[in-house]
């Protein structure tokens, strides 16, 4: 995720980062553009989606070569991460049950 948004300036955090780092990294302007950034072009002119990128990076060839679990989960932890709205940037059960449901369902339909 981090190398997909570097053009970005979307800077590193450490998941046993404090509680102000934390806001401070999730307030900060590059991470919220990261976030809205999510599930959008690259460039205009070709489909190919930041989300899409992370994903080809994950795994050669992207979606494609991955389970849909797997792709659910890829998916949502980039969302808990750089959500502005989310506290957190670790991942736990509790964290990420809700989102990844979100995902799974929607492959699905």
């Amino acid at each position: 995720m981090f190398s997909v948004f570097r053009d970005c300036k979307l800077s590193p955090i450490n998941s046993n980062a404090r509680e102000s780092e934390i806001r401070a990294w999730k307030g900060d302007v590059a991470t919220k553009d990261c976030f809205k950034k999510l599930f959008k072009k690259i460039n205009p002119d070709n489909p190919e989606t930041y989300m899409s990128k992370i994903l080809e990076n994950l795994w050669k060839g992207g979606k494609k070569n991955g389970a849909k679990m797997q792709i659910a989960f890829a998916i949502s932890v980039c969302e808990i991460v750089l959500n502005p709205d989310n506290p957190f940037v670790s991942i736990n059960e509790d964290i990420i049950k809700p989102v990844l449901t979100k995902y799974l369902v929607s492959f699905l339909n």
